[in-house]
């Protein structure tokens, strides 16, 4: 029992300690702890704050940068309309050319590509240089704006590149070469599908004569004959037409016309003033900022800004494309509109397997 009093009174000691304690917590304190909270939570709530509106403002200028993106582009309103000249034939080589001195010409009826027979030139050894054949076209033919001539050739002999060329010319007999064109090498008894081009600078407007001429005698020690078949001038593209409108009835896009000084194809890039670039590409070429006009079409308020409402035709020139690689019969291409705001209008498609004056690519 006495040791029991004993842990009796040892429990009943810290509540004695605690009714006879004088300590706390003053006002003072309780003001410091408070002040300290609430600016904590202050601080704390206003960088959330700051957080939450930035993010907001952010977002809010994405959203309208995004809107006018999509209101500031254009869209295809129909379809697209390629311009065009036709292929012309120069010479079927179906009859006998005329031949120079030291030369027979006459017509293979068996040893041909195209047609009846070719046209069958025997050169003999005592020929050295100059024109080989030619032939007089029945009418004058115009290949303004054509780039390129096809033709089928075959030699006797290895040739090398500009060893034998193709004459074109504006008077009968090819006297005097109105150009001369290299034909590129031929394998020995080996026809080729050759396609040369013409030169830009040449007024090719009335062609009477084509020919053969040789550069470098082909033979000292044997005759050597050339065969020639389908002579024809390449019908190709001239402009590409399509018609376009605000999308979503959106900002005002600006149309203000590119300048082509020098009239070869490309906008010029000195002062230009076009915000509007048109790109043309296909599997030989990439050609950016080509030149182009504008017609509008329908409802319109006669100026520069092509807004709600309003159609335009955009009339794409394409005498920018390289002179070797025109746009043919048979080629996919693409054209890229793009304007100053709004995303590109891309439009993809594949010329027929016949060059039309108007083709209608839908």
């Amino acid at each position: 029992m006495k040791h029991l009093g004993g842990v009796w009174e040892t429990l009943k000691a810290p509540g004695r300690r605690l009714r006879s304690s004088e300590r706390g917590v003053t006002g003072l304190e309780t003001a410091i702890i408070l002040i300290a909270f609430v600016v904590v939570a202050s601080v704390f709530a206003f960088t959330v704050l700051s957080t939450g509106i930035f993010s907001a403002e952010r977002g809010k200028e994405t959203v309208f940068a995004a809107l006018k993106q999509a209101r500031g582009s254009v869209e295809l309103k129909g379809s697209i309309v390629v311009n065009g000249v036709v292929d012309v034939e120069l010479s079927d080589a179906d009859t006998a050319w005329n031949a120079s001195s030291n030369v027979t010409a006459t017509v293979d009826a068996t040893d041909k590509k195209v047609g009846t027979g070719s046209a069958d030139l025997l050169v003999a050894t005592a020929f050295t240089t100059g024109l080989v054949a030619y032939e007089d076209l029945v009418t004058t033919v115009d290949l303004t704006n054509r780039d390129s001539i096809s033709l089928w050739v075959k030699s006797g002999v290895n040739t090398t590149l500009g060893q034998v060329e193709l004459i074109i010319d504006n008077s009968p007999g090819c006297a005097s070469a109105l150009e001369s064109i290299d034909l590129p090498a031929l394998t020995a008894n080996t026809w080729k599908l050759a396609t040369v081009g013409v030169s830009v600078s040449t007024d090719i407007s009335d062609i009477q004569c084509v020919g053969l001429n040789v550069t470098t005698d082909l033979s000292t020690t044997a005759n050597v004959t050339v065969n020639l078949d389908s002579i024809i001038a390449n019908g190709q593209a001239t402009s590409i037409v399509v018609t376009i409108g605000n999308a979503i009835e959106g900002e005002a896009v600006d149309l203000a016309a590119p300048s082509d000084a020098d009239d070869d194809g490309i906008a010029d890039q000195t002062e230009r003033q076009h915000k509007l670039l048109v790109t043309y590409n296909d599997k030989d070429q990439l050609v950016n900022d080509l030149y182009w006009t504008k017609q509008f079409v329908g409802v319109s308020d006669d100026d520069d800004l092509l807004e709600i409402g309003e159609r335009v035709e955009l009339t794409i020139q394409l005498a920018g494309l390289a002179q070797s690689t025109p746009l043919t019969k048979n080629k996919r291409f693409q054209i890229e509109v793009k304007p100053a705001e709004g995303s590109v209008l891309s439009v993809e498609r594949a010329m027929p397997a016949q060059v039309d004056v108007s083709m209608n690519l839908r």
